[in-house]
């Protein structure tokens, strides 16, 4: 049976990879662009310099793997 699912800032938060208070942020951030696109989570995370490139795609690819039971 598949694990829950997580959003990924409750993932990288589990993982120690970011803080809440930067999940906070990058939260904040998506909240206040305007128009039909909205910047994805870990771009921001990404771009902030909180994790980078590859902990993001790690931490996507982990996470996947877990939600999908293996």
């Amino acid at each position: 049976m598949a694990k829950k699912k997580y959003k990924l800032a409750s993932y990288l938060i589990a993982k120690g990879l970011i803080t809440r208070e930067q999940a906070r942020e990058i939260m904040a951030e998506q909240d206040g662009k305007k128009g039909p696109i909205r910047e994805r989570f870990g771009r921001i995370a990404v771009r902030k310099g909180y994790i980078t490139e590859s902990q993001l795609n790690r931490a996507i690819l982990e996470k996947e793997r877990e939600e999908a039971g293996y």
